[in-house]
């Protein structure tokens, strides 16, 4: 392990860090450890310094690992049929507590000439019958994922990225029935989907919800905000969740029309029993404005970006390890 000093702007290893100390939502500068190519980062002035429970966040150093290269694109299937298909998470952070809460996968394909891909390479063509596969794949890659966390002791709910097509395809219920992981008190899985694809389907919504909810799922709604509208004619919503469009957070701790928007937003989602995350966040003060106006949960590459599954386990093993024992006190000899 080795320490990497922020007070060095210069130093190459933290050349992928933006405003580098308003990372620290405490308000104090962080300690930043290396190990290989992660940067652990710990919400306190020095390690000894820490809550038992305090956050470990994961960033890469430099840029970040997903290829970025304009007109790659891949077939799904293919990648589906070769396993090239990996799922890679992202914390999803208690605000108020500064606590890890839960994480969020998202599909990334491992192409054997053009690296790590995101989904804008092979989601865009990818046909119905291969978006239904996927889907498929993502959640009993998340419910075994739960059984390999809740064996280090971590509880976590995962959420899953679904279409509303497949979505209403999928057997939801006989695929956890079939790998639901085996531990106590498990905490369940969340089922996103996009405000554009659910808004005319809120029917299909509510009952699935009723559906599901004797298995631990819930649904969660993305990139909410703008058919908050329809929505409101609803006597009960039946999302457990209710994320924020980025556009309305994005700025919302300084910009005079998104902080009215999201404070009305988190209002109307704690109104109907749902908690309220903030998406994208990226800057201190849109954190901070956020946990003013009573928001719950927070994801972004301010509290962590995507990272593969044995990365993010590697993480919760290490903040779920004992800590030793501090030695005792010398007694002081009298003269």
């Amino acid at each position: 392990m080795r320490t990497i000093s922020i007070h060095d702007p210069d130093d190459p290893r933290i050349a992928g860090f933006r405003h580098i100390r308003e990372r620290d939502l405490t308000g104090r500068e962080g300690l930043f450890v290396a190990e290989g190519e992660v940067v652990l980062r710990v919400l306190a002035s020095a390690a000894s310094r820490c809550r038992p429970r305090a956050i470990l966040l994961a960033q890469k150093i430099g840029n970040p690992p997903v290829a970025t290269a304009k007109g790659v694109s891949v077939n799904l299937g293919e990648a589906l049929r070769n396993n090239w298909v990996e799922f890679w998470y992202q914390p999803k952070i208690a605000l108020r507590k500064k606590q890890l809460s839960g994480a969020e996968a998202f599909a990334r394909v491992r192409h054997p000439a053009h690296g790590v891909l995101p989904p804008g390479s092979f989601m865009p063509n990818a046909s119905a019958g291969d978006q239904l596969a996927l889907s498929e794949y993502a959640l009993i890659s998340a419910l075994k994922t739960a059984q390999s966390l809740g064996k280090l002791g971590v509880n976590l709910r995962i959420a899953v990225n679904i279409p509303v097509p497949a979505l209403m395809k999928l057997k939801v219920q006989d695929i956890v029935r079939a790998h639901r992981p085996q531990i106590d008190n498990w905490s369940g899985l969340i089922i996103d989907v996009t405000e554009e694809q659910i808004v005319n389907e809120l029917g299909f919504a509510s009952e699935l919800s009723r559906t599901l909810l004797p298995y631990g799922v819930r649904l969660a709604i993305d990139d909410f905000g703008r058919a908050f509208e329809a929505l409101m004619k609803l006597k009960a919503v039946p999302f457990a969740e209710m994320k924020l469009d980025r556009a309305f957070v994005v700025d919302c701790g300084a910009d005079k029309v998104n902080a009215p928007i999201c404070k009305s937003l988190i209002d109307f989602a704690h109104g109907f029993g749902s908690l309220a995350v903030g998406i994208g966040l990226e800057k201190a003060a849109d954190v901070n404005a956020l946990v003013s106006m009573g928001c719950d949960l927070g994801q972004g590459y301010l509290l962590g970006q995507p990272m593969p599954e044995d990365r993010f386990t590697a993480l919760l093993k290490q903040r779920a390890a004992p800590r030793p024992a501090a030695a005792p006190a010398p007694v002081a000899r009298r003269a």
